[in-house]
Order: structure tokens, then sequence, then C-alpha cells
């Protein structure tokens, strides 16, 4: 019995569990195909038919509830795409499958001493998931952020469209980057599948700088020095009851330095010098190389401590305005600031007082607006428990960034069914009044 091309061979190909979604005989599902070509299937035959809305997540660690949408019926796995494509060491470049996680990524790239720095601490966090999170870490300042990494993708489209941006070398100037809006877009544009990176070398050694502070207004001269510092680090954190060994809850500027042992030895030096004169109360060094386990460097312990708390919020700014923005929150607020990046990470057991934010992010916003920039400041909360519906971001939705992220999710995602109200959660809306 012959069968019409289209529609039944797809269906055909389909398991029964994914059949069950389509035909609406399941609520909330999840979907992990063991192929590209079964997930190709799968979204061109919902399109048609059921038009079930679909949360894509890797290991659910990059994106926390704010960003995984309830109103989704579906939650598309990518774990089980997990191929290493292509890895052209000597290029330095890489191409693997959106499922892969980033502890397989670090032993495939440790062979042959190369890296993607972006200090990531979870190891079965997967790489599309990183790359919808917009990740970046405390080495951020040096290195950059996974947008600066990520040279070309692969993706679906919600309509089971396979499409191609960007490529595998790094002199790649043909038509638009957009490679770079697909991170931190929370997957509502498009499912990944494959990305390509380029890398960078290992660095053989490397030392943190760690200097106490009485007060955060003691502490600025210190990092307006380091604007000007003949070192350069790739790292420059600012900690407020971090609880980080061997400094623990202490105020912490804390400077990370890679390099040769003789380069090293000079940075080290040369910060101590610059700093010294400006009060800190205690200036300590700590040394670390390849050697050292990973559970032991300062790094991890560092991301580690991020982790403890259920709410952050990340506010974003001139790097100018940091210190006078972290002055107005009480002593036992966690904060974790990227000291010369303008990023702050602000954390906390319960949710903070809305009074407690208000001293802040209030006057934030006023001393903004009257320099003649309402959109020097912005805010949006990165993680967030389970049982709750997070804040909208501080973001005008009429923004030109705001604009063309809408404008965008349109073109590759009319029907609105990857991670609905995401996006408008991220351009400064609130979750629908109904969820």
């Amino acid at each position: 019995m012959s069968h019409p091309s289209g529609e039944f061979c797809a269906k055909e190909s389909l398991t029964e569990e994914v059949r069950k979604v389509i035909d609406h005989t399941v609520t909330v599902h999840t979907m992990r195909p063991e192929s590209v070509d079964e997930g190709r299937v799968w979204l061109e035959t919902n399109f048609r038919e059921a038009q079930a809305t679909i949360a894509p997540t890797g290991a659910k660690l990059s994106s926390q509830r704010l960003y995984r949408s309830p109103q989704a019926r579906v939650t598309f796995e990518t774990t089980r795409w997990n191929r290493l494509i292509d890895y052209p060491a000597r290029d330095m470049t890489i191409t693997v499958e959106a499922g892969m996680t980033w502890r397989e990524l670090c032993a495939l790239l440790d062979v042959e001493g190369q890296q993607l720095p972006l200090d990531v601490l979870e190891g079965e966090a997967t790489i599309g998931g990183l790359v919808a999170a917009g990740f970046c870490g405390p080495r951020q300042y040096g290195y950059g952020t996974i947008r600066d990494y990520l040279l070309g993708f692969s993706g679906f489209t919600a309509d089971g469209l396979l499409f191609q941006a960007g490529g595998r070398v790094v002199k790649n100037v043909a038509g638009y980057d957009l490679a770079k809006l697909m991170c931190g877009s929370r997957g509502t544009l498009a499912l990944l599948t494959q990305c390509t990176f380029k890398l960078k070398p290992q660095p053989v050694q490397w030392s943190w700088v760690l200097t106490t502070w009485e007060t955060w207004e003691d502490l600025e001269p210190a990092l307006e020095r380091l604007l000007f510092s003949d070192t350069r680090p790739v790292a420059v954190d600012v900690l407020q009851r971090a609880a980080l060994p061997p400094v623990g809850n202490e105020l912490t500027l804390a400077i990370l330095l890679e390099g040769s042992q003789v380069s090293l030895d000079w940075e080290v030096q040369t910060i101590r010098k610059e700093l010294s004169n400006l009060g800190p109360t205690e200036l300590l060094v700590v040394s670390e190389d390849r050697q050292t386990a990973h559970a032991d460097r300062l790094m991890t312990r560092l991301l580690g401590s991020q982790r403890q708390q259920p709410y952050e919020l990340m506010v974003s700014l001139t790097s100018s305005k940091l210190v006078a923005l972290a002055e107005q929150f009480p002593e036992t607020t966690r904060i974790m600031g990227r000291g010369l990046d303008g990023t702050l990470l602000l954390s906390w057991n319960e949710p903070p007082a809305p009074h407690e934010l208000a001293a802040g992010l209030a006057s934030l916003i006023e001393s903004a607006s009257l320099a003649g920039h309402p959109q020097e400041a912005t805010w949006e909360w990165t993680r967030w428990p389970d049982n709750s519906i997070p804040p909208p971001a501080n973001r005008s939705h009429d923004a030109s960034s705001s604009r063309w992220s809408l404008t965008l999710k349109q073109q590759l995602d009319p029907l609105g069914l990857f991670n609905p109200s995401v996006l408008d959660l991220r351009c400064g809306k609130p979750w629908p009044e109904n969820l």
C-alpha cells in the first residue's frame, strides 16, 4: 500500500511517545530525540498539527525557571546530540553538537592544551545551553564572553527548517553575523544543533592576588588604579560575603594573572607596588597550575560560592558607578562584581525586601536618567526558585535592542512556539497574568 509523501511518512517515522504529544494525549511532555533528523521530523509535524509550545533545554543548568516558559507543553532536550563534528586543532577551532556537555568538551581540548575560556562550574552543562544563556564568567575581562568565541551555528526554526549562520573559520565576513544574536537568546529564536568556536591556548600557570579592604570607599581607588595598571589581568572581581578561602567574608578585590613564571613574578610584584600604598588590610598571593586539582582551584571555589544562594540579580552599568551602587546594599548581601566590566551579581537566600532593592536600584535609574542615558543601567534576574514568577528585566521594550529582538523573533518563530513569553521578560515586559 502506497502512502503520499509528506505528512504520513513524517508521522510514521516518529516514536510512539512523540505521537502522544502530537495527538494531545499528554499535557506536558519531554522530547529526547536520538538524532537531529528525528528532531526535525518532530518539529515539522508539531508545527503542522499540534503546534505545541516548546522549551528547548540541555542539562537544565544554564537556564532556571525564569528562562523556561511555564506555557511550554513540551520540553525538548538535546542531550543526545553530543557528537564531535570537527576539530582541526591547528586552526584552533572546534565544531560540536549542541548537546555535548562542558566536561566532554574540556576533555577533548585538554589533549591539545587548548581551552574555551568560559569558567563553567557544572560539567554537565550543555554547549547549546551555554550559548542560549549568553554565558560569561570572571575571566570575561581578559577573554570576553561566549559571544566572542561563537563563529557559527546550525539550528532549527520552529517549523523544522534547518539553517546555518557563520562558519568554521575565524576569518569569515560573509553575511550578517546572526551567530551573535543566538548568544543570550534563551531558546526563544531557534533550537541549536551544532556550534563552532574559536579556541585559546591553555595557560600553564596562573596567580591570584587577593586584597582585602575595610570599606567600598577604600576599595574604589584600587579599581581606578587597575585601569592604568602595567599588568594585564584576565579577571578583576570585587567580592562581599563570598566565603572564599583564604579571605572568608572580607570585602575583597580578586585579581587573576596568567602567564609564564617569569611574567607572573613580574606582574605580581607590580600589583603589589601599585596597590600597597592604597591601604589594603591584607594582600595574599595564591599560585596554581595545570596540576592543581580542579576542585581545589580558587576559580572553582569562587564559582561554587556564587551558586549557593537561590536569588541572583545581575546589574549592568558603567564601571564608574559600580562601587556607588554596591554601597547601597547591606553588608549581608552577597556581592560578586566584575570590577572593570560594570557588572554586579547580587544574591540572597530569601527574596530581597522591596526597600532593600529600591535603595540601590531606584537611585541608579535616577542617576542614569540625569546623565541623559536612561538605558545606561539594566538588570535582570539570573536565578530564581521554581515556585514563583520573577519580576521582568529593567530594559525598555521600546529600546532599539528590544525592538530588534522582538522583530527577529517574529521572523524566525511567527507562532511563538519557542519559549513563549521569555523574550518579553528579557525586554522588560511581565509574564502574562494568567500564568
